[in-house]
């Protein structure tokens, strides 16, 4: 069966954000199981720049779009692209959630407000719902998300765990230092939702003064948390600007622990971090709050620790962490590659989500472009 075909993407070919690494790697993982999967950028196309008005002008590609067998779409932003062309298409949607949109709304409009307004914009909502209205599948990275979905009414058999995975060669174990330059690191971006005023509040009550802290990932506009880590910590912190992969890998030599200090919230329980399993991969013991999966994978795996999301809490075990041994540091990122190698290899996804192709285009009666 010769089986074509097409992911759309909401950012453009240049866009270096989480969203496009996984689109380009999903399609990568089909071509390399005999699906070839070609890759439309949106924005770079100028009628489709904006979000509020792509649909209008999708259009214009249905000649285009009827060629493939399966159009994968990144995001509901991508979806709702297609929403006008929809009924003129007889190849089956499948449409990546990854994360929440909605709730991710929610809590931006929250923190803006300062708790007086806790809905999603209107915008983010159409958006939402015209994604969903064409989505023969849906991909999500979280379990609870699929409950989510289920509860709503989604049957469960239109829904499909899809994984972030890990290049498991870049990230490869690395030993635990004896005497490590660093004894935590966060990597990453920024957002309220990370977690970011809860590491700063725990590592200023630290009683083990002599912890250190290596922070990855800043950008132009970071500047202002970039100046607040640096006026409150002193020389007790290093502070990286956003890197490459390789560059990332050898950053964290130095490190002990890696930390993902996220809060409680919908937002957060229904996206899974990609870094989870780059720090994995790394065997590095990992630090997590318990607000989603990753602190599951942790217990289970017993490759780290688990906070309450809040500065007392993690303070407290950031002190407890701080004194473990290297070798039981040693023991739990082994344990930690293992996960990885287990539920993150870009192979068994690869496999996971080519399987999903064939089964969607086998039940739509589709295929070779009839």
């Amino acid at each position: 069966m010769s089986i074509r075909g097409l992911a759309i993407s909401q950012g453009s070919e240049s866009d270096d954000s989480a969203y496009t690494h996984r689109i380009l790697k999903l399609a990568e993982c089909l071509r390399e199981r005999s699906i070839p999967c070609d890759t439309f950028y949106l924005p770079d196309h100028p009628p489709l720049r904006k979000q509020t008005s792509a649909s209008l002008f999708m259009p214009l590609w249905l000649r285009n779009l009827r060629e493939y067998d399966f159009m994968y779409c990144g995001a509901e932003p991508a979806a709702q692209a297609l929403f006008l062309c929809r009924p003129f298409l007889k190849s089956p949607i499948i449409v990546d959630i990854h994360g929440d949109e909605v709730a991710q709304s929610q809590l931006f409009n929250e923190v803006q407000s300062n708790g007086r307004n806790r809905s999603a914009s209107l915008r983010v909502r159409t958006v939402h719902s015209m994604g969903m209205a064409v989505a023969d599948h849906l991909l999500t990275v979280a379990t609870p998300q699929i409950e989510t979905f289920v509860r709503d009414g989604i049957p469960r058999e239109k829904i499909s765990l899809v994984r972030n995975g890990v290049d498991l060669e870049l990230f490869r174990p690395l030993p635990q230092p004896t005497r490590p330059e660093f004894t935590f690191a966060y990597v990453g971006e920024f957002q309220h939702w990370q977690g970011i005023d809860n590491l700063i509040g725990a590592f200023e009550k630290l009683t083990n003064q002599e912890a250190s802290m290596l922070i990855v990932g800043f950008r132009e506009g970071d500047r202002e948390i970039k100046q607040r880590f640096h006026e409150t910590f002193g020389t007790r912190v290093r502070l990286v600007d956003r890197t490459d992969r390789p560059t990332l890998v050898k950053l964290l030599k130095t490190v002990s622990i890696l930390i993902i200090p996220r809060i409680d919230h919908l937002a957060v329980r229904h996206a899974f971090p990609t870094k989870f399993g780059e720090y994995a991969a790394m065997a590095r013991p990992i630090m997590v709050n318990d607000v989603d999966e990753t602190a599951d994978f942790v217990r289970d795996y017993r490759c780290g620790f688990v906070s309450s999301p809040n500065p007392e809490a993690m303070a407290q075990v950031m002190d407890d962490a701080s004194r473990v041994p290297w070798e039981n540091l040693a023991e739990m990122g082994q344990r930690a590659r293992s996960a990885a190698e287990e539920h993150f290899s870009w192979k068994r996804i690869g496999d996971e989500y080519a399987e999903v192709v064939r089964e969607l285009v086998v039940e739509s009666g589709r295929s070779g472009g009839s």
